[in-house]
């Protein structure tokens, strides 16, 4: 199945199947139509196989009920394949010469309560705050794409042990949150690997709206907004799983081939494993430059994980449209479901 054919994949689902998915989703295919001069047709048709395709534009809508979040597809988008591509060999990665995180201990500042280190990376005090508490997990790896599972895991380790050095300093269990923006596609101002962690006194505000939709939804149904946010996509073969971690190729996408995952894991770096094969699973297919997000909410660890692009293309994946309307979105997750892990 395609994005494009979605509401016939919804047709075809179980009556309560169905029902489910209309609770969480609303729905809207429309036809974007306009006429190519004479002048185009040939570039076109090369470009895009036929004029009707061009000139007839499906184009599919759906929006989360609860969230708000809403993402738009268009068919000449998203009907490209997702291929696997060579692996990346850019030479600027490799460059270490004036690189403040290859020397960290010297050319980092250090929090309150010093460092943390790990086997595969050590801490250090971001310079310039998001916030009370944020630090940074640099990597002794000084490419960020070189990725083992046991650096991975020591990352996520390294980073719970400095959430627990925080809340000795605030005596209280504060709102932890891990973020991880590779290359400069993603935000990120320095190329040598790096996690960044931000301990909050109150919830951030998105996270915020997440954890009272859940609440809501409890409340209105008496059933877990998260499991049935799963049940949705699993109904729909949009979900994995991966040592007991469930893994969805989310139907309102942030940005490209955003992917979901559901732990009940006790701390983050029990999901390494998982974060790691995704991880891998997107080098595969050419990914250069991702976010990933980790927090959590009720009993669950939330990972949340988007491409950004070639780290060639100059041209920005964000604009006005997400930034304050909807989601415009080039990749199918129908087709990402098929080729991660494969």
């Amino acid at each position: 199945m395609k994005i494009t054919e979605l509401d016939k994949g919804v047709e075809h689902l179980s009556r309560d199947s169905r029902k489910l998915f209309n609770r969480f989703y609303s729905l809207e295919i429309s036809t974007g139509s306009l006429k190519i001069p004479v002048e185009m047709e040939n570039w076109v048709k090369k470009r895009f196989g036929s004029l009707e395709r061009v000139e007839k534009q499906q184009i599919v809508s759906i929006k989360n009920k609860f969230t708000g979040e809403h993402s738009l597809f268009n068919m000449l988008r998203t009907d490209r394949p997702i291929e696997a591509k060579s692996a990346i060999g850019l030479e600027e990665l490799k460059k270490k010469e004036n690189c403040l995180f290859c020397n960290p201990e010297w050319q980092t500042p250090a929090d309150v309560f010093g460092r943390v280190k790990g086997e595969y990376c050590i801490t250090g005090s971001n310079i310039a705050k998001y916030d009370s508490f944020h630090s940074l997990v640099i990597f002794k790896e000084h490419n960020p794409l070189e990725i083992k599972k046991e650096c991975v895991e020591d990352y996520l380790r390294t980073g719970e042990r400095w959430f627990e050095e925080v809340s000795k300093i605030e005596e209280k269990k504060m709102q932890k949150f891990f973020l991880w923006n590779c290359l400069w596609r993603s935000g990120a101002s320095i190329i040598h690997g790096h996690i960044q962690l931000t301990a909050s006194r109150t919830r951030y505000g998105k996270l915020e709206v997440l954890e009272k939709v859940t609440a809501n939804y409890k409340r209105e149904f008496n059933a877990s907004y998260i499991e049935d946010l799963y049940r949705v996509h699993e109904g729909l073969g949009l979900a994995k799983e991966n040592k007991g971690e469930r893994i969805l190729f989310y139907l309102t996408p942030v940005k490209e081939k955003e992917i979901f995952v559901i732990s009940k894991a006790r701390k983050s770096d029990e999901m390494a494993d998982t974060i790691y094969k995704l991880l891998r699973s997107y080098f595969n297919i050419g990914v250069q430059s991702f976010n990933l997000a980790i927090f959590q909410l009720e009993d669950y660890h939330i990972a949340r994980l988007v491409d950004r692009g070639s780290l060639e293309d100059r041209n920005s994946d964000i604009g006005a449209m997400e930034l304050y309307a909807a989601s415009v979105i080039s990749s199918d997750p129908f087709k990402l479901a098929q080729v991660v892990f494969s």
